[in-house]
C-alpha cells in the first residue's frame, strides 16, 4: 500500500474528532470538566500499576509456554510500560513490538520473543472480541442504519478469527500444518529464517492447564481495564449508563483503535461514545469530554512508559542487570 494512502487512513480518526468538535459547543465541554469529580479520576489513574502487573504476569506465562526463560516480573512490568509508550505513539499500536528487541538484548531469541507479544495481544483481542459481541446486542441500534451491517459483520468476523486463531497458534498440530505448507512458498533467504522460527516454536503446545490460567489472567486484565473506564464515567456523573453498554463499547473501542486509522484512538473513540451516550440523552459534548478522559489514561501510559524507557534504554544494559538483577523469575 502506498505510504500516502497509509497516512490518509491514519487521519480518519483525527478528521472525525475535528468534525465532532466543529459541531459541538466548546463551552459545554469546558463546563463538563469544571464539574468533574476528581476522586474517581485519580483512582482510575492510580490503578495503572495493577493493570501493568497483571499484563506482565500473563506475558511471563506465555513466555514459559514458549520455553523462554522470562526476566523477573519487575523487569517485565518495565518492558510492558515501555511497550504501552511505544504503542501509544504509533498507528495500530505497532510500536509495542519493541519489547521483543529488549528481550533479544537479554539473550532471548527474537522470533519467539516477538511471537510471545503476538500471543499476548491475541489474548487481549480474544476477550475484547467476545465483549464487543455483547456490545452489539446492547447498542448496535444506536448506530446509523447504513453502518449497522458493516459494524456487525466486522465485529463478528473479527471475533471469529481471534477466537479460532488464538488456540490454533498455540496448538502444535495446526501450527505445524500451516507452517509446513507456507514455508516452501517463501523466497530462499526468508525460508531459512522461517524454518528456524518454526523450530524455535516447537516447544509451544496447547495444554489445558496453562491455557485456562492464561484465560484467567486475561479476564483479570480486562476487569482492571473496565474498572478504570467505569471510574471515568463516574467522574463525569454518567451513572445512568448500563454496565453492559460501558463494557461493550469499551471493547469495541479497543478493537477499533488497534486499526491503523487513528492515533491513540482519537476520533474513533469519540464516534463510539457519541453514539452510545446519545442513546441516553447525553449531549455530544459530554461524550467528547469522556473521550478526553480515555485519552488521559493513554497519556499516562505514554508518559510513564517514556520515563521508564529512559531508565531502560534499548541496546544498553543497566548496572543492576549486569549484576543479575532483575533475574529470571
Amino acid at each position: 500500500m502506498n505510504q500516502y494512502v497509509r497516512w490518509l487512513l491514519r487521519l480518519i480518526g483525527p478528521a472525525l474528532l475535528i468534525f465532532f468538535l466543529w459541531r459541538s459547543d466548546l463551552r459545554a465541554i469546558g463546563q463538563a470538566f469544571a464539574g468533574l469529580n476528581w476522586w474517581p479520576l485519580l483512582l482510575s489513574l492510580g490503578l495503572m500499576p495493577l493493570f501493568i502487573i497483571v499484563k506482565a504476569w500473563r506475558w511471563s506465562l506465555i513466555m514459559r509456554e514458549l520455553a523462554l526463560q522470562p526476566p523477573s516480573l519487575l523487569y517485565l512490568c518495565a518492558l510492558y510500560t515501555i511497550g504501552l509508550y511505544a504503542g501509544g505513539i504509533t498507528p495500530g499500536q505497532s510500536g509495542d513490538f519493541v519489547k521483543g528487541w529488549y528481550l533479544r538484548d537479554r539473550g532471548l531469541p527474537l522470533g519467539p520473543s516477538l511471537f510471545s507479544i503476538v500471543l499476548d495481544r491475541l489474548f487481549d483481542f480474544f476477550v475484547m472480541a467476545l465483549l464487543a459481541l455483547l456490545g452489539l446486542v446492547a447498542f448496535l441500534d444506536v448506530l446509523p442504519p447504513a453502518a449497522q451491517p458493516v459494524v456487525r459483520a466486522f465485529t463478528i468476523a473479527f471475533a471469529a478469527v481471534v477466537v479460532v486463531m488464538t488456540p490454533a497458534l498455540m496448538a502444535r498440530g495446526p501450527r505445524e500444518w500451516a507452517l509446513a505448507r507456507l514455508t516452501p512458498l517463501l523466497p530462499g533467504r526468508v525460508r531459512g529464517v522461517a524454518e528456524r522460527f518454526r523450530t524455535q516454536l516447537l516447544p509451544l503446545r496447547l495444554r489445558p492447564g496453562p491455557f485456562v490460567l492464561l484465560l484467567v489472567a486475561t479476564a483479570l486484565s480486562a476487569g482492571s481495564t473496565m474498572v478504570r473506564i467505569w471510574l471515568l464515567y463516574i467522574a463525569l456523573g454518567l451513572t445512568s449508563i448500563p454496565l453492559i453498554e460501558i463494557i461493550g463499547s469499551t471493547a469495541l473501542i479497543a478493537i477499533l483503535q488497534a486499526l491503523p486509522i487513528s492515533f491513540a484512538g482519537i476520533g474513533v473513540r469519540d464516534a463510539v461514545l457519541v453514539a452510545v451516550l446519545g442513546r441516553h440523552g447525553a449531549p455530544p459534548e459530554l461524550a467528547i469530554s469522556l473521550s478526553a478522559l480515555f485519552l488521559l489514561l493513554n497519556i499516562e501510559h505514554i508518559l510513564v512508559g517514556f520515563l521508564v524507557s529512559l531508565r531502560y534504554p534499548l541496546g544498553q544494559t543497566t548496572t543492576a542487570e549486569a549484576e543479575g538483577d532483575p533475574v529470571a523469575g
